[in-house]
């Protein structure tokens, strides 16, 4: 936003010089100056104003993030003592091993990127 603000300032500007300059060597009458002069000027006030605004909401901001803060501190349950029992053993996970139940049983795996020559019709 920052940006765009400051490039149009510097068109109005160029624009501005360039009609005084236009003005000052008689290639355009002196009336040429006028409504350029008249934007910047325009121009000049609005962003004065921008900037209030924009100072008004950083403060807004910077205050209500302060009352956050402080309300979060005020709410905050006090942090509870560090229990004076362990807490109970987990128990180990037993792990299967499916594979070698399948493959004495006789059963393949379903390889789905197997050539589609090799394949039944539908699947």
């Amino acid at each position: 936003m920052l940006a765009a603000r400051r490039r149009l300032l510097y068109m109005l500007l160029v624009l501005a010089l360039g009609s005084g300059a236009l003005a000052v060597t008689k290639m355009a009458a002196w009336w040429v100056v006028v409504p350029s002069t008249i934007m910047l000027l325009g121009y000049t006030g609005m962003l004065r104003e921008a900037s209030k605004a924009d100072a008004e909401r950083r403060e807004l901001a910077r205050t209500r993030a302060a009352a956050a803060v402080a309300a979060a501190r005020r709410d905050a349950a006090p942090v509870p003592a560090a229990p004076s029992t362990p807490p109970p053993p987990v128990p180990e996970a037993e792990v299967i091993d499916i594979s070698a139940s399948l493959i004495s049983a006789g059963q393949e795996f379903y390889d789905q990127y197997a050539d589609a020559k090799l394949r039944a019709v539908g699947d």
